[in-house]
């Protein structure tokens, strides 16, 4: 058997073992804490990019590595974090039975801009503690909990403005349309970079201790 073909058949046992696996998970056997982080992780580089790029995402013939077109069409099509993070989560969840989901308290009289990311209890708590200036910058925080008669481990990380979060967040005054409206024609909230904007909140089944 050649080392290529080897190395195929590890690398999907692994990844049978971590994501084909999630249903049955015993906090016992898998470090449940770290794979919530790295889930956390992957969905806010996901969430990077796509702040990062969406002027070319949106510029008629515009391609990434190169400088966009200049007078060229813009269009928004909709690809921003907030919708492909619920469209990632949901597919995701399908495939796991993991949920992965961005929610927020939103800022001010504002509230949460999309009913799907609206939270619930225990979310608003840890959103509240997120909030808190004394709470460390960059720490998630997760607890075993029992949701719908089933052991779950639940983790939340805290979501930061970034600078390419402003276009759609920030100063109404720079508003594309010059209405304080972004271009997916939400309000814009004010925010400045750094602030707390929401937090990833994932729940993993955990499979009974005795199994």
């Amino acid at each position: 058997m050649s080392k290529r073909i080897k190395a195929v058949l590890v690398l999907s046992a692994f990844i049978l073992t971590t994501i084909g696996a999630f249903p049955a998970l015993a906090a016992e056997k898998i470090d449940v804490r770290k794979m919530a982080e790295d889930l956390a992780q992957f969905l806010l580089s996901t969430r990077r990019l796509l702040a990062q790029n969406v002027d070319i995402i949106n510029t008629h013939g515009a391609k990434v590595g190169e400088p966009l077109p200049q007078n060229a069409p813009y269009s928004f099509k909709g690809v921003i974090p907030a919708y492909m993070g619920r469209v990632i989560g949901e597919d995701f969840f399908k495939n796991t039975g993991v949920r992965v989901k961005q929610t927020t308290l939103g800022k001010g009289d504002f509230g949460p801009r999309n009913v799907y990311n609206a939270p619930d209890d225990w979310e608003k708590e840890v959103l509240t503690r997120f909030y808190e200036p004394s709470y460390p910058k960059g720490k998630g925080y997760g607890e075993e909990q029992e949701v719908d008669g089933k052991r779950v481990y639940r983790y939340a990380f805290p979501l930061y403005i970034e600078k390419a979060c402003l276009k759609c967040h920030g100063d109404p005054k720079t508003s594309p349309t010059g209405d304080g409206l972004d271009m997916a024609g939400k309000p814009m909230e004010s925010y400045a970079e750094g602030e707390v904007r929401g937090c990833i909140s994932i729940i993993i089944p955990l499979a009974e201790a005795a199994a």
